[in-house]
């Protein structure tokens, strides 16, 4: 389907203006010569009759077609320039209309099922080149974002949203929460389990330095049994260590188990956490170390934006590889694509719902805040050639009403 533009439109709308005018000109031409020559030309009656009659009629449609969008012949006559009188009534209820009748969204929805947008998209993400260029086309356009925002406004956004948080957050519940969270799956005890080795190697290569501090205590003892003392000491330090990683139910890990489970229900109830919480809360909103935190913060972000690395432009053609692989994957399993759409039809109807009249109120806002005029010129360009074939159609029905009724004169005698 094709749409002529603004041009073509007004000249076929001059065109048909033309061709109507001309046969009210005809009309009006053939009722005046009908009329002379009848007397001695007695069939020019029907000639006489049906160009009356159209005349009349197309003048009487040029003048409904006019009204609608100016003062015929320049009389302010009532109900007439209907278009550019009502204009903002138009603007309300063209908005109530395409909100009750186009932006439901069931008929929306309906579409969207009709479309398969899921698959289009999906088929769109397969091809490698195309996730390459929406990858490309991001990264060219962050940086231009990035410069066109101020550092320092940045910063006292992001503080101070940050420090809002703060201030509404109760830090000692909040971290008992994140604690509960990260040891209902035993996650604490695993990661115990990581740690406890690094520790048995870190004992094992200060032993130079314990040494050196057990000397500087035991003046009376000669060197060689400093030595011996240390190595059985922390050799027995590394196999408790060790003993500890490998028994998941050790005593030590009971207990250090047993004390996280006090710490979560201490940081919710105790009173004593709280006033703690709490003074770690202000030393943080009236020190500067949020600020020096943000500061820092959204310079690397801005370095890494602006002078990406050579691995992250690397990223680029494996991230659009791994995503159309993704995409071709997704599009083999049905079961995948059509729980995509339908959950892209459940949110297209979501936000649709909410904000369906806000569509509504703008195209009456934006037809209000348009110039009568133009209102007029937008409207008659559209409706315009088919308004006057209403003027053309006005002509030859009553033409034919014309004749139609000199016919019944003639039957009747009456003619």
């Amino acid at each position: 389907m094709t749409f002529a533009g603004a041009d073509d439109k007004r000249a076929r709308l001059r065109q048909m203006k033309t061709i109507a005018t001309a046969l009210l000109g005809v009309m009006a031409i053939a009722f005046v010569i009908a009329a002379r020559l009848r007397p001695a030309y007695p069939i020019l009656g029907w000639v006489e009759a049906f160009s009356e009659a159209a005349l009349i009629g197309g003048l009487a449609d040029w003048f409904a077609v006019v009204a609608l969008f100016r003062h015929p012949g320049g009389l302010r006559l009532p109900h007439t320039a209907i278009v550019p009188h009502n204009k903002d009534r138009i603007g309300v209820q063209l908005g109530i209309f395409v909100e009750q009748n186009f932006l439901t969204p069931t008929i929306i929805a309906s579409k969207l099922r009709e479309l398969d947008l899921a698959g289009y998209l999906l088929r769109w993400f397969a091809v490698p080149a195309n996730c390459a260029a929406l990858f490309a086309n991001a990264r060219a356009i962050v940086p231009r974002l990035v410069d066109a925002v101020d550092d320092a406004e940045i910063r006292a956004v992001v503080g101070k949203a940050l420090a809002e948080e703060v201030e509404r957050l109760d830090l000692s519940r909040a971290a008992g929460a994140v604690l509960e969270i990260a040891t209902a799956d035993g996650a604490h005890q695993r990661v115990l389990a990581r740690i406890l080795p690094v520790v048995a190697a870190w004992l094992n290569a200060q032993r130079p330095e314990i040494k050196r501090r057990f000397a500087k205590r035991s003046l009376l003892t000669p060197g060689f049994v400093d030595a011996y003392i240390v190595n059985r000491f922390v050799d027995g330090m590394i196999d408790l260590v060790d003993e500890i990683a490998r028994t998941p139910e050790h005593p030590m890990r009971l207990q250090f188990d047993a004390y996280v489970r006090e710490l979560v229900v201490r940081l919710h109830d105790d009173p004593e956490m709280h006033e703690q919480a709490e003074r770690i809360k202000a030393a943080i909103l009236h020190g500067s170390e949020l600020d020096g935190l943000v500061a820092a913060a959204w310079s690397a972000l801005k370095a890494r934006l602006e002078h990406p690395s050579a691995q992250s432009s690397e990223a680029g053609p494996r991230f659009a590889d791994v995503a159309a692989r993704i995409a071709r994957n997704m599009l083999d399993e049905p079961v995948i694509v059509e729980r995509l759409n339908v959950r892209l039809c459940d949110v297209a109807e979501s936000v649709l719902a909410r904000f369906q009249q806000q569509f509504s109120l703008l195209i009456t806002e934006v037809v209000q805040r348009w110039d009568a005029d133009v209102v007029t010129e937008k409207i008659e360009t559209e409706l315009g050639p088919d308004l006057q074939f209403i003027r053309l159609n006005g002509s030859l029905v009553g033409g034919a009403a014309g004749v139609v009724l000199h016919a019944a004169l003639v039957v009747t005698g009456a003619a």
